[in-house]
């Protein structure tokens, strides 16, 4: 066992160093497809190994693999030479450990002391969101429940965390999370409608980032692998369209409708600190809204806000009276 172990971590050491030393990208590139092709093809099958054609490199730069402990060769005749990677293992976690150091995740920053501060109520669900960003390693979050009960707007608060990046559910192309992560490796994941997530490709990487912190991509001629420790918080109006290996990955959070009061102070606070409304016109706007249009959604307000031509009463009627006959 002692021996299996040195001889891969000086595979891995081999292999780091060579990356570190690849100034075009090209060695890193051909060790992925390497590693794809040892997928492909594992031991103890007919095939003896790889030739360089099968990889898309050069004899010369395989032998130099070689002679770094990095490849072997299986088989050797005067018209092929088959090689194989030394310990898969080891290289595949070079691979990571150097993509992760070419591009380093943002290292912890102070939170905005008014986080949260827009949201009225919610203190519970508050205070484990916090503990949460505090914790030395990641603790998912899943906020849950109607659609007008702040799980946006606590989202939203979520995202000024620096290091943070917001994705939209219903908006995430088939696997574009994997191209979010590897791109941009971000300290906080911030999902919003995650049961509007239904390509299989952009859960696997949700449930293995938070299962293990590890999301692994392979496709023809690719493979990539990165460990990355990032926080998840995502929202979602109905359990039941999630998996259920993934909603246990998470601490879920329910949020119940405001009420009337609720609603009504919320809404005066966004509107006068995210629209520059003053608090006699923000307080027309949101009991207009509630009491004609019938919501409790914050959004409401906040399109109303954003189509007023003219911060006075009489405009703002206008717009509640086109919308009330929508209905």
């Amino acid at each position: 066992m002692e021996t299996q172990k040195a001889t891969e971590e000086v595979v891995y050491a081999a292999t780091l160093q060579t990356l570190s030393n690849d100034t075009t990208g090209e060695i890193e590139r051909l060790l992925q497809d390497m590693v794809q092709w040892e997928r492909e093809h594992p031991t103890q099958t007919q095939y003896d190994g790889f030739e360089w054609y099968m990889v898309h490199g050069d004899a010369r730069t395989l032998n130099s693999l070689v002679t770094r402990r990095i490849l072997e060769i299986r088989m050797k005749t005067n018209k092929t030479c088959n090689y194989r990677l030394s310990n898969i293992n080891a290289v595949e976690r070079a691979l990571s450990d150097y993509q992760g150091m070419a591009t380093p995740q943002e290292e912890t920053a102070e939170i905005p002391p008014d986080l949260f501060d827009i949201v009225i109520g919610h203190d519970d669900k508050k205070d484990i969101l916090i503990r949460s960003i505090g914790s030395d390693r990641p603790v998912p979050c899943l906020l849950h429940g109607s659609p007008a009960s702040a799980k946006t707007l606590m989202l939203e608060e979520l995202s000024r965390l620096p290091g943070s990046k917001f994705v939209l559910g219903s908006n995430l192309s088939k696997a574009g999370l994997f191209e979010v992560l590897f791109n941009e490796r971000p300290k906080y994941l911030i999902l919003d409608e995650l049961d509007k997530v239904d390509d299989e490709d952009n859960l696997s990487a949700l449930l293995s980032l938070t299962e293990r912190g590890v999301i692994t991509e392979t496709k023809y001629r690719r493979y990539r692998r990165l460990q990355l420790k990032t926080w998840v918080f995502a929202s979602a109006n109905r359990l039941d369209r999630l998996p259920p290996e993934l909603l246990s990955r998470f601490t879920k959070l329910r949020f119940r409708d405001y009420t009337d009061e609720e609603f009504l102070e919320v809404a005066v606070k966004v509107l006068m600190s995210r629209e520059g409304m003053v608090e006699s016109l923000a307080e027309y706007i949101a009991d207009k809204t509630m009491k004609v249009l019938n919501s409790r959604d914050v959004r409401e307000p906040v399109r109303i806000a954003r189509l007023l031509r003219t911060r006075d009463k009489a405009d703002v009627d206008h717009i509640i009276d086109v919308l009330s006959k929508q209905r």
